[in-house]
Parts: C-alpha cells; structure tokens; sequence
C-alpha cells in the first residue's frame, strides 16, 4: 500500500523504527482524521502533502508504543490509587499528539473567516427614520409606515 510517508522518513521524523504494516495502520487512521485519501495527493499542495508525510510518521511511531490501540476501552477521566486523570480530547487515545498537530494545520482543518453581505430585508429603527424617509425605505422592501403599526419598536 502507498502511504505519505515511508520507513526511512518515519526514522528521520521520530527516531523510531517502524515496519510496513505499522505504517499503514498509521496511513489509514491519518486518512481517518484528515479527511483525505492518498489517491487525492495530486490535488494537494506541497506544505499539505508535507504536513500529511509528517503526520503519518508520527502517527506511526505512536502505533509502535501502543499495542493496545485498537482493543482498549475509552474513557473520559480515570481515579485509580489518589491519582486523577482526564484525557485532553476525545481522540487523545488514539490519534498521536505530533500527528494531531500536523492534521490539524492541513489547509481545509483551519478556521477561515466567512464574509457575509448585508441583509436587503433589515428592520428599521423609527429613531433614525423620519417621515421623508419611507419612500427610500420601500424601495428595499422595508418595513412600510402601515407594517410599523405592528411592530415593537423597544424589541431589537
């Protein structure tokens, strides 16, 4: 199977050695998460491929640690012996620290700001309306002087 990153780069990135099929559950649980297919790598751009190589090698390295991986039970928070733990997200148990830092820098996981235009069907403050205005006002299908009557004026 292809994956984004190969055992030699995993060495480099971690300084663990990981076989194939560790490298491939890594591959898989790394297309999990990041919402992206290797067939798609074509269509990626150079920092997102890289960050993907990255993720996978770390995601590796975190496979090779813990064995249990896909057979332990997930909890939220543990009290054993005076010793409180609670995880630090929901996927703390199975995807890597390092990989989930990668992942969640990929172009398409980051917040981006939505610019929305203004509204053509706004309510009208009668404080800032005088008589005059209404003709401008229905022009933009606004509230009419007759639809007035029927709204409260003191509710935003």
């Amino acid at each position: 199977m292809a994956t984004w990153a190969s055992i030699p780069e995993t060495a480099t990135y971690t300084g663990i050695t990981v076989s194939q099929t560790q490298l491939d559950i890594a591959q898989f649980m790394v297309e999990l998460f990041a919402d992206v297919v290797y067939e798609q790598t074509g269509n990626l751009s150079v920092k997102n491929a890289r960050l993907l190589k990255m993720a996978v090698a770390y995601q590796a390295a975190w496979v090779t640690d813990h064995p249990d991986l896909f057979t332990h039970v997930d909890i939220t928070t543990m009290n054993q012996d005076g010793i409180f733990y609670v995880q630090r997200n929901e996927n703390a148990y199975v995807l890597a620290p390092m990989a989930k830092r990668a992942i969640s820098r990929l172009s398409w996981k980051r917040n981006r700001s939505i610019k929305v235009r203004p509204s053509t069907r706004r309510i009208v403050s009668k404080q800032f309306v005088d008589a005059s205005d209404y003709e401008l006002i229905e022009s933009y299908n606004y509230h009419t002087p007759e639809q007035d009557d029927n709204v409260d004026w003191d509710q935003e």
